[in-house]
């Protein structure tokens, strides 16, 4: 009896596993995007950071660093985030953060892989652990994961570019305040 048991929670274990992974597969690639269209959207995504301490800078440090998000998934919805990932359309910039999909016309937001995380996976994917962090409530994580790293009304082809800035020690997470030391 008690072996019927376990087998029965092994099973349910492993079916919500699937059903998580489903979820997140579920997306549409941009092969089988549903909003095809003749216009054209080209986005570059970059990530700028500044200089964080040490040695004196160079001029070319002073400024910053910024490098291309190469290989990332994003997700595109049409008008308002919809409930679901699979009602998103799953798109994955090249090695220059470049990504291009051919959309009717309307409004699209686009959201980082990360910010199609349930909102108690994106926390704990973007807490870092340790004595020189504090943390805002976790509504600050809940907007920040709602709000879209682009959102372009199209009717034209577009070709757009998004940075995404970072802090030192605390990436790009606007809830998370660095508290220890800096380099000299």
């Amino acid at each position: 009896m008690d072996f019927k048991l376990i087998l029965l929670a092994i099973g349910i274990a492993f079916g919500s596993c699937a059903d998580l992974k489903e979820s997140v597969d579920g997306a549409m690639d941009a092969a089988d995007n549903i909003w095809k269209g003749k216009q054209t959207l080209t986005v570059t995504f970059q990530s700028h950071r500044p200089y964080c301490g040490g040695a004196a800078p160079t001029e070319a440090q002073s400024a910053g660093f910024t490098n291309p998000i190469a290989n990332q998934v994003f997700y595109i919805y049409k008008d308002e985030r919809p409930s679901s990932i699979t009602k998103m359309v799953r798109v994955k910039t090249d090695e220059n953060g470049k990504l291009s999909i051919d959309l009717k016309d309307g409004t699209y937001s686009i959201i980082s892989e990360d910010k199609a995380l349930p909102i108690d996976e994106f926390i704990k994917k973007k807490k870092i652990e340790g004595d020189f962090y504090q943390y805002s409530a976790d509504s600050c994580f809940e907007t920040w994961r709602t709000t879209p790293d682009l959102t372009v009304e199209i009717s034209n082809p577009m070709v757009e570019t998004v940075t995404i800035q970072q802090k030192c020690y605390t990436g790009d997470n606007p809830c998370m305040k660095y508290t220890g030391p800096y380099p000299p």
